[in-house]
């Protein structure tokens, strides 16, 4: 593998971790917003524009190309490796955060839905994932 195939990926690496950020940040905020303001009508709109708008900047100024589409594996070891320690930071937020909320869910029993539930948990994983991803790949 050469050099310049390492740097590409790295560079997508992070590319990815940001997006994955950004992605959990906007989920988090739609999960949310419905308990603060009561309501969730302006948010469909706002959470849909601020996706849209994190993903197409990173598809145009991330330097994403086509060849460079969803893969399971990186070809360096090194990241797989990398990419592998995040998922596992991934389940063990989970299982924290599952944990958690077991423990108050008499308390949110009434103020919360199972979607924003589900949106809260996405988001959760989004944030673990980038943050764990950008932790380990620090120079």
């Amino acid at each position: 593998m050469s050099m310049q195939d390492i740097k590409t990926e790295e560079k997508f690496m992070s590319h990815n971790a940001w997006f994955s950020i950004f992605m959990g940040v906007t989920l988090l905020i739609i999960s949310v917003y419905p308990m603060l303001k009561q309501t969730s009508a302006p948010l469909l709109f706002i959470g849909g524009t601020a996706f849209l708008g994190s993903f197409f900047m990173f598809v145009i100024r991330g330097g994403f190309t086509w060849k460079l589409g969803y893969r399971l594996t990186y070809k360096d070891e090194f990241l797989n490796t990398i990419d592998t320690i995040a998922y596992k930071h991934v389940v063990l937020g989970l299982l924290f955060s599952m944990g958690a909320i077991f423990l108050l869910s008499d308390e949110l029993a009434l103020n919360v839905s199972h979607s924003m539930m589900a949106t809260f948990y996405l988001a959760l994983m989004c944030l673990i994932y980038g943050v764990s991803i950008l932790w380990q790949s620090r120079d």
